[in-house]
C-alpha cells in the first residue's frame, strides 16, 4: 500500500483513526516545539514550485483543493520539481474508493482515494466549472496516475496530526505546537474546520487572537490570506500535512 499514514514524533503523541492504524510510520526528525521560529512563510517557495492559489470557484470542493494542495506540495518536493495536480482527480478518487458520489468531501476520503489511485496531473484531467458525477478519469489520467502511486510510494507520506472525529473540533497544545512545528520544517499543514486552508506559514503576534496568524492557501479566495491562531485553536477539525524524501 502506498503513503504510509502516520503519526508525527517522536515529540508528539498523536492519534490516527481505526483503519490507518496498522500502516507503517516513517516520520521525519522534527524540529522542537519549543524553539520553532517566531515567524515562517512557504509562499515564496510554493511560487518558485508553480504551485500558487487556484480557485474552487462555486464548487463545495475547499477540502479537496486543500487536500490536492498538501499532496502536490510534498510530490513537487519528492520530485525536485513543481507541477499542479489534479483536484478533479482527487475529487473522483475519494468518491471511488468510498462508494461516495459527492462533489468535495472529508479530508480523510480524499486520501483514501489518493491512497488506492494515486494522483495524475492538473493537465490531465482538468478541474470543471460544474460536478458531473457520472464523469469518470480518462486512461492516460488513470495511467499517469498509477504510475504516481508506483513512482512515489515509498517516499510520500501523509501524516495526521488531528485526525476527524465526530462531533469534535478545536487543537489541544501539542496538537497545536506540532502545527507550527511542521510548518517550521517547511511543510504546509491542511487544515478543515467550516472551511478548509492548507496552512502555509504563520506569524506570532500579540495583538491577535490566540496571539498570531496562520498564513493560508485558500481555494475559497482563489488567493493567499491569513487567519488567527485562536481559530485554528477552536475550530480545526482534522489537521494532516504529507512528508516527503527524495
Amino acid at each position: 500500500m502506498r503513503g504510509a499514514v502516520s503519526i508525527l514524533a517522536p515529540l508528539f503523541v498523536l492519534g490516527c483513526s481505526p483503519a490507518e492504524s496498522d500502516l507503517p510510520a516513517e516520520p521525519r526528525p522534527t524540529v522542537l516545539a519549543d524553539i520553532h521560529p517566531p515567524a515562517v512563510d512557504l509562499r515564496p517557495e510554493l511560487e518558485r514550485l508553480g504551485l500558487p492559489p487556484r480557485s474552487q470557484g462555486p464548487r463545495p470542493t475547499c477540502s479537496i483543493f486543500t487536500a490536492c494542495a498538501a499532496l502536490e506540495f510534498a510530490i513537487s518536493k519528492a520530485r525536485g520539481r513543481g507541477e499542479p495536480m489534479s483536484v478533479e482527480f482527487l475529487n473522483w478518487a475519494g468518491n471511488a474508493a468510498t462508494g461516495r458520489s459527492d462533489d468535495g468531501d472529508f479530508f480523510h476520503f480524499a486520501l483514501d482515494g489518493y491512497a488506492k489511485y494515486g494522483l495524475c496531473a492538473e493537465v490531465d484531467w482538468p478541474y470543471g466549472s460544474a460536478f458531473d458525477a457520472s464523469a469518470l478519469p480518462s486512461a492516460p489520467a488513470l495511467d499517469a496516475a498509477a504510475r504516481e502511486l508506483s513512482e512515489l510510494a515509498s517516499r510520500v507520506h501523509v501524516v495526521w496530526i488531528r485526525p476527524w472525529q465526530p462531533d469534535s473540533k478545536g487543537l489541544d497544545d501539542a496538537q497545536f505546537l506540532a502545527v507550527k512545528s511542521v510548518l517550521a520544517t517547511g511543510f504546509p499543514v491542511a487544515a478543515g474546520a467550516s472551511h478548509s486552508r492548507l496552512l502555509v506559514g504563520y506569524r506570532d503576534d500579540a495583538s491577535r487572537p490566540g496571539g498570531g496568524v496562520f498564513l493560508t492557501k485558500d481555494s475559497g479566495l482563489g488567493g493567499f490570506g491569513e487567519v488567527d491562531y485562536a481559530f485554528v485553536k477552536n475550530e480545526v477539525g482534522d489537521a494532516f500535512w504529507v512528508d516527503a524524501r527524495r
